[in-house]
């Protein structure tokens, strides 16, 4: 499963993306993006690739101009109890190399995810995302998305405090 726009390609997250990942996530305005310690661990950082090459939906960002990896995107299955989960409800998490912010490609690359998700789901889909209040980017990529601002509410993250962040959501198909 592969889309791709004039600017990017969106492809399955592979192993050989752990360098990059890892690379990525430990620029330090990354990390202050989406609320992570700033001095993570390498080996924390290669469980974080595990779960999330796992997610049903894992997407590596490949700047098509440079042919290299800039970013991924997760649908991560929604929580909550397997007998009340409803089929095709995801949470969608994403990040993006700082040199490539401000130019539009991660709306644009959501945008090519979603017909890989839809394609490989039976019925409609739900998706859920959370960003951090202060993280006016990523507020901007949910609304150019279509997303709808829900209530804010506090989330914890991995090896770091609880933030207050800002929820969104979105029907597709």
């Amino acid at each position: 499963m592969i889309a791709e726009t004039d600017r990017i390609q969106v492809r399955p997250l592979i192993e050989a993306d752990l360098a990059d990942y890892q690379r990525i996530l430990r620029i330090p305005a990354m990390a202050v993006a989406n609320g992570s310690p700033v001095a993570t661990a390498p080996d924390l950082m290669a469980n974080w690739f595990e779960q999330d090459r796992h997610s049903p939906f894992a997407f590596a960002v490949i700047d098509r101009v440079h042919h290299r990896f800039v970013g991924a995107i997760f649908y991560y299955q929604h929580e909550g109890p397997a007998q009340t989960r409803p089929v095709g409800t995801y949470d969608l998490g994403y990040f993006l190399e700082p040199t490539m912010w401000g130019k539009g490609l991660m709306p644009e690359a959501v945008q090519a995810s979603f017909d890989l998700v839809v394609r490989g789901t039976a019925g409609p889909v739900t998706l859920w995302a959370d960003c951090l209040i202060t993280n006016h980017r990523s507020q901007r990529v949910l609304e150019k998305l279509g997303f709808v601002p829900g209530q804010p509410g506090v989330v914890q993250n991995p090896g770091a405090d609880a933030v207050a962040v800002n929820w969104f959501s979105k029907q597709l198909g």
